[in-house]
């Protein structure tokens, strides 16, 4: 058996074991990788560790630490607050204005920031008779729809691996097919789960049958009518960020917004130093290690030359959208049950090869129809985002609710690379 061979059977083990055992994969990963390259190979542990993306662990810090500083001055408590008091009574808009709020908190540093407004939601589709399934998929949507933003840990992953591969991205263009698909979802949902009957309910209605539902929202926002000054210096400070992230790259400026990010949050921290010591528990130091765990491994298997196997094995397939499929079906599959970064992280490099000349998908979406195919499937109850959900739902209908996730769910492993691949790769073949 080859080392190459070998070296790609230890990538599945470590998603397999990972799965199995509950074992944290990028820890697992790192050790695979000292195993493969020093043991099997030969290389030297500077060789191995040459890998390991420095820059885009200064990235998942500084957004975390930043964005950790927001949780702990109460400032996206705040936001959420605020924006639930423009939602109101209007039944029929609480699954999109909820979907809207959940989305903006995924796209601050991690998603998984955004499960904060799942309780909310859940309890609020409850109280105002809302179909717990159309809330629990707009909450699912939320997450995975911001969680592909340029400021959101999974993002970062996408545009690292791709830069690292030499493949052309747009984090905004990713962001914006991002919010759009999952948009569709919701919509399609909505209709699905009742939102006809939402529409039809009118306001004076749903305000005679819970009130108490609106009392608990206005019990929520009553004692803080207005951010705090240091509340305010948090929120222009990710306004900043943002915006200034944004219209550097577009003007082509070569910029590590981990960096800034980290700046900011340094200063804020001198402000306060008690929320700067409080945020640094809430750095996603487990995602750093996956992501730095995964990427050593492929790089890995890139100098030993299994990436360039793979490319060969890819040329010789006489229908590459076949194969696209095949990727995108695997992402979405292995997704469900495991490490969305994880898998994006392996498998955006082994699918270079479909993307070079000759591969016969060259300046296409695929990147972003794996990244996408990937996470729609996120709301399947084996993972963190699905189970969040149906633990967040009211007793009664948590049985209902964790079976139609995982039909809805499942049904994304193959509608997902489906869908985007005939929308963001078939358009672009014979162009």
């Amino acid at each position: 058996m080859t080392a190459e061979i070998i070296a790609l059977i230890g990538l599945a083990a470590v998603f397999a074991i990972s799965s199995l055992r509950n074992v944290h994969m990028g820890a697992l990963a790192l050790v695979g990788a000292f195993v493969v390259g020093i043991g099997v190979v030969g290389e030297s542990l500077d060789d191995v560790l040459g890998g390991f993306p420095v820059d885009a662990l200064v990235i998942l810090l500084g957004i975390t630490y930043l964005f950790g500083i927001a949780r702990e001055t109460g400032t996206i408590d705040w936001l959420v607050d605020r924006s639930l008091v423009l939602i109101g009574d209007r039944v029929a808009l609480l699954p999109w204005g909820l979907w809207l709020i959940g989305t903006g908190v995924a796209c601050l540093g991690t998603s998984h920031a955004a499960f904060a407004v799942v309780p909310i939601a859940m309890s609020l589709a409850h109280s105002h008779r809302i179909n717990s399934t159309l809330m629990g998929i707009a909450m699912s949507s939320a997450i995975v729809g911001g969680a592909l933003a340029p400021t959101s840990i999974v993002g970062i992953t996408v545009q690292t691996v791709a830069s690292s591969a030499q493949v052309p991205y747009n984090a905004g263009l990713m962001f914006a097919l991002s919010i759009g698909v999952n948009a569709l979802v919701v919509l399609v949902a909505f209709f699905l789960f009742g939102g006809r009957e939402l529409i039809a309910r009118s306001r004076e209605a749903q305000s005679a049958a819970a009130p108490a539902a609106a009392g608990g929202t206005e019990g929520r926002t009553a004692t803080r009518t207005g951010p705090t000054a240091l509340q305010v210096v948090v929120i222009v400070s990710i306004l900043v960020l943002i915006g200034g992230f944004f219209l550097l790259t577009q003007g082509g400026v070569d910029i590590n917004l981990g960096v800034v990010a980290l700046t900011i949050a340094v200063i804020i921290a001198l402000i306060d130093p008690g929320v700067g010591r409080k945020a640094i528990g809430r750095v996603d130091w487990s995602t750093i290690l996956l992501l730095g765990g995964i990427i050593t491994y492929v790089d890995v298997l890139t100098r030993l030359g299994a990436i360039d196997q793979l490319g060969e094995a890819a040329r010789s397939v006489s229908q590459p959208l076949l194969a696209a499929l095949v990727i995108c079906v695997i992402a979405a599959l292995v997704s469900a049950f495991a490490s969305t970064i994880g898998i994006i992280g392996a498998l955006i490099p082994l699918a270079v090869p479909l993307l070079v000349p000759g591969g016969g998908l060259e300046m296409t979406g695929f990147i972003y129809a794996v990244a996408i195919s990937a996470s729609l499937v996120d709301c399947a109850p084996f993972g963190t985002t699905g189970a969040t959900i149906v633990a967040s739902t009211v007793e009664e209908h948590r049985p209902r609710v964790n079976r139609n996730l995982i039909i809805w769910g499942l049904s994304m492993v193959v509608i997902g690379p489906v869908f985007t691949l005939a929308t963001m790769v078939v358009p672009f073949l014979w162009s």
